[in-house]
Formats: structure tokens, sequence, C-alpha cells
């Protein structure tokens, strides 16, 4: 079975808490990512490998 989410559904997921930080940084915590390469594919794995790995229905199950 595969799971099916409508539009308005992603949009819901997506839009999450807003968050304000302080001045500049948010410009930092990227630098700083990009520095160390935190979210490349080999640190943080493949998410259509992980796609496929899942046998759950609901969104509920992904998240956990």
């Amino acid at each position: 079975m595969r799971l099916k989410l409508k539009n308005n559904e992603i949009q819901e997921i997506i839009k999450g808490e807003i968050i304000e930080f302080p001045k500049y940084s948010t410009q930092l915590m990227n630098l700083a990512n990009q520095n160390s390469q935190g979210t490349r594919p080999k640190v943080v794995g493949q998410l259509s490998d992980l796609i496929q790995e899942f046998d759950g229905n609901k969104i509920e199950d992904w998240e956990n």
C-alpha cells in the first residue's frame, strides 16, 4: 500500500512552527552547517533510500 497525501495535507505538514531568530543568526547557522557539511547524504542518509524502507501507510508512521 502506498502513502498518499493531498496537497493541502502536505502544506499543513510543511508549515510547522514559525520561529523568529535574532538578526544574522540564520546566516551564521547556514555558514556553520556549510563548513561542517552536516546535510550531506553520507551524514544524514539519502532520503530516497529511507522512503524505500518505509512500510507504513500513515504520515504519523513516517514521522515516528
